[in-house]
């Protein structure tokens, strides 16, 4: 565990000190890695996985904003479970997911997915501007041409999630 965290917090000090719209790095290829770790920081409740090595599904609800950026995550593991992205519409069934990433594209709806969602062990990721303070559990947005985020702890704690201290020290917390 101190080597994941050595790495995330050297991997999240390098992007905060590097500016974002870099050659090296897209806007979304940054927030694919953020989603990558946000999952090696979270801790789901038991049964929230069929078996020990039953895949950790990211679910991109919406439009994929990502393009091709998420395979890179898709050959990877954590914690013993292999990364499997999905692209699914707004309106999908999210049972199979872990985490959800809402697109820009459903701003009109997300408030709808987030109660369809409340109470069940999935963490909820998106861009949404306001998305943490309406009940998304991580809202990712853009600082100083840097990708910084908020957590919204309650929504976590109502979904059965525990977030890394490593991964709240880094983050804003709203309530």
């Amino acid at each position: 565990m101190k080597h994941l965290c050595r790495w995330l917090t050297f991997l999240i000090a390098a992007l905060l000190t590097r500016p974002l719209w870099s050659e090296a790095y897209s806007e979304y290829a940054v927030k694919a890695a953020y989603l990558y770790n946000f999952a090696k920081f979270v801790e789901w409740p038991p049964g929230a996985f069929s078996k020990n090595d039953a895949p950790l599904v990211i679910c991109i609800a919406g439009d994929n904003p990502f393009g091709d950026t998420l395979t890179v995550i898709s050959n990877k593991t954590v914690d013993n479970h292999p990364v499997e992205v999905r692209n699914t519409s707004v309106m999908a069934s999210f049972d199979r997911c872990h985490i959800i990433f809402i697109s820009r594209a459903e701003q009109g709806r997300f408030k709808t997915v987030l109660a369809k969602l409340a109470r069940l062990p999935i963490l909820t990721v998106s861009d949404i501007s306001g998305f943490a303070q309406f009940g998304g559990m991580i809202e990712l947005f853009e600082a100083e041409q840097r990708i910084r985020f908020n957590i919204n702890i309650n929504a976590a704690r109502q979904a059965n999630l525990r977030l890394s201290s490593q991964l709240l020290k880094l983050a804003t917390i709203v309530n």
